[in-house]
């Protein structure tokens, strides 16, 4: 989702037409519908070396000027460029996005069935991928063998909850993670949690239901009135995707170190 924005960015100032080919590991029209057609088709791409250019969306510090009547192929979704607002060309990402997509009904509905009140609550995001059990396969080794360490990691993150909770009195606190041990260890504290019973990182294959969790998660966390990401040592703590909620719905991003 980074580097779509960042390259529709490049397409939009540069007066290109923008198309997106993700259907793995799963459709993004499925849950996030088009506003315009930007649905594309493998037989839509050229392969001539004289009309087609590839560009990598990492770290772009100066814009870059497409030449017409070009096709520029992007496959690097890294998307590193997250800016509030792009400099190049003074758009905001969170205007780009809701000019681009339409949150699915399922995503909608669901949001309503909730009874979540938009505006009324702060999002707290924590990312312990192995650290409490084995949750994924990646190159983070964090298990913490020891079920004193991790009873003493849960502590503290708790304990950040907590100060969340102090700075806003008045606001009710969603949790989400990728933890259930963590989520089902919360009933000690006033706070709200998601149902979880289908958790997975969209990197891996992932059942429909795990993604619309993964992008349910998103949607709630863009829709409160602040996110705060939680950093320490065991946990993931450079994950842009409690940002990328924070950005989308153009509202505070915080890191609270526990």
């Amino acid at each position: 989702m980074k580097a779509i924005i960042s390259c529709y960015d490049w397409a939009k100032s540069n007066g290109y037409h923008f198309k997106i080919y993700f259907e793995t590991p799963f459709s993004l029209s499925d849950y996030f519908k088009p506003k315009f057609n930007w649905v594309a088709t493998l037989d839509e791409l050229e392969y001539s070396i004289f009309d087609t250019k590839i560009v990598n969306e990492d770290y772009r510090e100066q814009p870059i000027k497409l030449i017409s009547n070009k096709q520029y192929h992007c496959y690097n979704y890294a998307g590193h460029h997250m800016p509030k607002v792009f400099p190049d060309s003074g758009y905001k990402f969170t205007d780009l996005f809701h000019e681009m997509f339409e949150p699915c009904e399922q995503l909608k509905q669901t949001y309503l069935t909730l009874g979540i009140k938009e505006k009324e609550y702060v999002s707290c995001h924590l990312r312990f991928v192995n650290a409490l059990e084995k949750f994924e396969n990646t190159f983070f080794e964090n298990y913490l063998k020891k079920p004193e360490e991790r009873e003493h990691l849960i502590k503290r993150c708790k304990e950040g909850i907590k100060e969340v909770m102090q700075m806003n009195p008045n606001k009710d606190i969603y949790i989400f993670s990728d933890s259930k041990v963590f989520l089902n260890s919360l009933n000690d504290l006033p706070v709200k949690v998601l149902p979880h019973s289908e958790i997975a990182h969209i990197s891996e294959n992932v059942k429909s239901d795990a993604a619309f969790k993964t992008v349910l998660d998103l949607y709630v966390m863009s829709k409160g009135s602040a996110v705060y990401r939680f950093q320490a040592p065991e946990l993931y703590s450079i994950s842009h995707y409690a940002l990328l909620a924070a950005t989308i719905g153009d509202i505070p991003f915080n890191n609270i170190n526990v």
